[in-house]
């Protein structure tokens, strides 16, 4: 009696062994089939990867080497981080083209002399070479010619 209960002790250890791995077998091919939909829209890609999980143990690794590298909804995000970047690079280089001006703070582009808004002046013309000089400057840098500091509309150069 004690060797037909040992017996049976051994048949229901490896029974319970075969069900676990029988199981997590099912359990493995479930999660491959669901990743693989996750991954790409094909149902053939679907249909392929649960044919692979009829190979027990071997299929998951198989497709862990032909699956997707990303997720569809990874896919998405990087799309999307893409366009967000390349939409602020866009207006940065719009937005380097203009600047605010310092008196009323409006946008103003780059190369104004004066704000058409407030009429702040920003740059004058040389008496010499006529190209547009900086309030500031006391000399040319393109003829060399003294400027000195005047009152807007021109003149002759201020001596100190």
């Amino acid at each position: 009696m004690l060797a037909l209960d040992a017996a049976a002790g051994v048949v229901v250890g490896v029974f319970a062994v075969v069900a676990f791995f029988a199981v997590l077998w099912v359990a493995l091919v479930f999660s491959m089939v669901r990743d693989a939909r996750r991954r790409s829209e094909s149902q053939v890609f679907a249909l392929f990867t649960g044919a692979l999980g009829l190979l027990p143990y071997l299929g998951i690794l198989i497709y862990l080497v032909v699956r997707p590298p990303r997720t569809l909804d990874e896919e998405r995000v990087l799309a999307l981080e893409e366009q967000a970047l390349a939409l602020s690079e866009a207006q940065d280089t719009a937005m380097s083209d203009t600047r605010a001006c310092p008196n009323c703070g409006r946008e103003i582009e780059n190369e104004f002399v004066i704000c058409p808004y407030c009429r702040t002046q920003f740059a004058r013309r040389c008496g010499s070479c006529q190209r547009w000089l900086r309030l500031g400057w006391q000399v040319c840098p393109y003829c060399a010619e003294e400027v000195g500091v005047r009152a807007f509309g021109g003149g002759r150069a201020a001596s100190s």
